[in-house]
């Protein structure tokens, strides 16, 4: 078998992703998976596109897909971008069904995020599509397809197409000619972003995503504001605890992702969304018992304060008197964990005092 295609002598080719010219590769000098795709474009518009590219490797947000470089070979350009681990939200709706009002606005949070930078950097996306958002394992929604030219569009029609893309994950469907009807909020804005007069005022855009988006989901919550403090992750793991009890059943997916934080600091578990436990919140015995649930719960105590989750021979670096806690939690016996009222006696010590 002969050797693998290299691009620019350092992006070697490896599988493809779907149809067309998209490729997994490997980056060998910063030894990193990338995605590289082919820059298809008539001859003509060529240089333009390989500028809109180049502009486009500026990008920094979470919630953007960056374009890590631009190369030419054989005369062909080619755009590497960042590998992100995620499935798009036109698969996920397809085969699974559409999204929940709130994950739907959550997402339009993101990609309303991830616009703006694009548009305070004069650069248009044109092509805001479900197939081109990327919901990744922890629940961010992420933006691909920068690069490609934007054929001089205004940033209006990315709002457009932000709309249309919101409708598609609650609806299952694009807009057509007849957006769906319903009294709820999200409904109601995105009928008036899709109306020919132009979308509403950004400010108020984005206002009614973030208040339909309130209750945000733990990992986002540590991943872009840090770990808790020990008093708050204590508070945390009651509230959850009483909610396991309630259950009265297996949860099985008792992981940062499935706790929402709301406006007031109020936590809501979730059922399991997604189609399994990731393994760092999963017991090692993998048995559908409370005690591997208070496992997880350990789990998701732990990277609220530590804001990683736990791995072999993982510090305790901010857990502090919450630590012993933590220990007994994530013992790999499950007769060494506590049971749900010594753990309450633990947390109730720990929590903030009224």
């Amino acid at each position: 078998m002969g050797e693998t295609r290299k691009l620019a002598g350092k992006y070697r080719l490896l599988n493809p992703l779907g149809a067309g010219s998209l490729h997994l590769a490997f980056d060998e000098s910063e030894h990193r998976d990338v995605v590289v795709r082919e820059l298809r474009v008539p001859t003509e518009l060529r240089d333009s596109a390989l500028q809109e590219a180049r502009r486009a490797s500026g990008l920094r947000h979470a919630s953007i897909v960056r374009v890590l470089d631009v190369v030419i070979e054989d005369r062909v350009p080619w755009l590497v971008m960042e590998f992100v681990s995620g499935t798009s939200l036109e698969q996920a709706v397809r085969s699974r069904r559409p999204l929940p009002t709130p994950q739907a606005a959550r997402v339009g949070v993101c990609l309303l995020a991830a616009l703006t930078v694009a548009h305070e950097a004069g650069i248009v996306h044109g092509r805001v599509e479900p197939g081109n958002v990327l919901l990744t394992p922890t629940g961010r929604a992420v933006l691909t397809g920068f690069g490609f030219p934007s054929l001089s569009m205004l940033p209006s029609a990315d709002l457009w197409s932000l709309a249309a893309t919101l409708h598609f994950a609650v609806e299952g469907r694009p807009p057509g000619q007849v957006p769906a009807e319903g009294p709820d909020p999200l409904r109601s804005l995105i009928r008036a972003m899709l109306h020919p007069s132009g979308p509403p005022p950004m400010d108020v855009v984005r206002e009614t995503l973030d208040l339909l988006a309130v209750d945000r989901p733990l990992d986002v919550i540590v991943a872009t504001a840090g770990p808790l403090p020990v008093p708050e992750v204590a508070a945390l793991g009651l509230s959850l605890l009483a909610q396991l009890e309630a259950l009265a059943d297996f949860h099985g997916g008792v992981q940062p992702g499935n706790v929402l934080i709301g406006p007031q600091g109020r936590a809501r578990l979730i059922p399991l969304l997604r189609s399994g436990t990731l393994p760092a919140y999963t017991a090692p015995e993998a048995a559908p018992t409370m005690a591997a649930d208070l496992w997880s719960l350990g789990a998701t105590l732990f990277t609220a304060v530590e804001g990683a989750p736990p791995a072999p021979g993982a510090a305790l670096a901010r857990a502090g008197v919450l630590a012993p806690v933590l220990f007994r939690l994530l013992s790999g016996n499950p007769l060494e964990r506590p049971t749900p009222d010594e753990l309450r006696h633990d947390l109730e010590a720990v929590r903030p005092r009224a």
